[in-house]
């Protein structure tokens, strides 16, 4: 094998490392372009999204359904998204209760449901950027069935707020598409 061919495999198998995935075989939502290349931050871990959240902008008609805030606890490395929900224990007795959906790592920033969500709740839930500092964050699926900024606080960080928006736009995110949230 020549020199060349040899350093060519070496490139080709340090791109798989980078986390980008082919495109959804098709396109469910007109949220995102199902052409444009997609990937994960490699350096977030369940911990990292654990604790209260302010939507500041998402896709109106996509989760999280209008919600102003929403919560994450970990469970070692996997993601429990932790959300109100309405049980019903006869067709005129319900009420609103705290629901756990189990979310397992797949790979590092990459958390798929442990079993059939609720409905309206993401099944899959990818971050694509979040600063140093855990306070911003960019997430979405991979079929573009959602996408959220979410944030600690909810005013402040506006340059944090314009680099998730960057991240999303380069995976192919129709920015147009996203509202900011009012608390």
């Amino acid at each position: 094998m020549t020199r060349f061919a040899i350093c060519a495999l070496f490139a080709l198998a340090g791109c798989a490392a980078d986390q980008v995935v082919a495109p959804p075989a098709a396109d469910v939502s007109l949220l995102r372009n199902p052409t444009a290349n997609l990937g994960s931050q490699a350096d977030v871990v369940a911990q990292d999204l654990a604790g209260d959240w302010t939507v500041r902008q998402a896709a109106l008609g996509t989760w999280p359904n209008g919600q102003t805030a929403v919560s994450f606890a970990a469970n070692g490395q996997d993601l429990i998204l932790v959300t109100q929900g309405v049980v019903c224990a006869s067709a005129d007795l319900c009420e609103a209760e705290t629901v756990q959906v189990p979310y397992v790592q797949t790979l590092a920033g990459r958390f798929r449901a442990q079993d059939a969500v609720p409905a309206a709740q993401p099944s899959e839930i990818w971050v694509y950027w979040m600063d140093f500092d855990d306070r911003t964050m960019a997430i979405g699926n991979p079929n573009g069935g959602f996408v959220a900024i979410l944030d600690r606080a909810a005013t402040g960080g506006a340059d944090r707020i314009t680099a998730a928006r960057d991240i999303l736009d380069w995976y192919g995110y129709d920015l147009s598409k996203l509202r900011r949230v009012e608390p």
